[in-house]
């Protein structure tokens, strides 16, 4: 059986459409893996670029409110329930590839898996994209004057090997610079690229993020 990746896409897309919009990164990851799009529960309005290209790939679909919770909620979200389901039926996972919106689905289940196997990494590697940070709002999440941003780093930091890719042009950039902050230091890679909101596309990036990820699973 080949290792296999959870690819979670956005906000206000669909698994179809991130698998348009990943097909680079797909084609590089898919020498290696078997990727798995997994769907989110909740319709929603088209998120940032799905328009007018995307038009008549409906329902778009999102993981979360992206509101503040209550400070008790704030390790969980809708669609959490849903995500481990797939993850314990589908799998085994070895990797995850996450974009936007679906980083941070990934960062919540990440750490829920982690927190059930006493701190041991639920998977080899993460992969996030242009990620945003829990919850909408936090531009720094060190800033001790959220209690959201604090209580959110107080849950622990996700120990898996990760590496983000973070977009010079992408407007959202504060938050995928925050966002880098919930995983382990010394387990994780930044990559800055130049580009919006949206999934590489240099060929030889994403064979180079492909060839990352192979090496991690395998131990190298």
């Amino acid at each position: 059986m080949r290792p296999k990746i959870l690819m979670i896409h956005g906000g206000g897309t669909t698994p179809d459409i991130f698998r348009i919009q990943a097909r680079k990164l797909d084609a590089a990851l898919s020498q290696f893996f078997d990727l798995h799009y997994v769907s989110a529960p909740i319709e929603c309005p088209a998120g940032p670029g799905v328009l007018p290209f995307f038009a008549g790939m409906e329902p778009f679909l999102k993981w979360m409110h992206d509101q503040p919770p209550d400070l008790e909620e704030l390790d969980t979200f809708p669609a959490l329930d849903d995500m481990l389901q797939v993850f314990h039926s589908e799998g085994p996972f070895d990797g995850v590839v996450a974009f936007s919106q679906g980083a941070k689905a990934a960062l919540h289940l990440l750490r829920h898996l982690e927190r059930e196997r006493g701190g041991e990494r639920a998977v080899d590697f993460v992969i996030t994209v242009c990620p945003t940070c829990p919850f909408q709002g936090i531009k720094d999440p060190k800033d001790r004057r959220s209690p959201y941003a604090k209580a959110c780093l107080e849950l622990g930091k996700v120990q898996t090997e990760s590496i983000h890719v973070l977009a010079s042009g992408d407007p959202y950039k504060y938050e995928s610079e925050s966002m880098i902050e919930f995983f382990e230091p010394s387990a994780r890679k930044v990559f800055r690229i130049e580009g919006g909101h949206h999934m590489p596309m240099d060929d030889g990036f994403n064979r180079k993020l492909a060839a990352m990820a192979a090496r991690i699973y395998n131990g190298i």
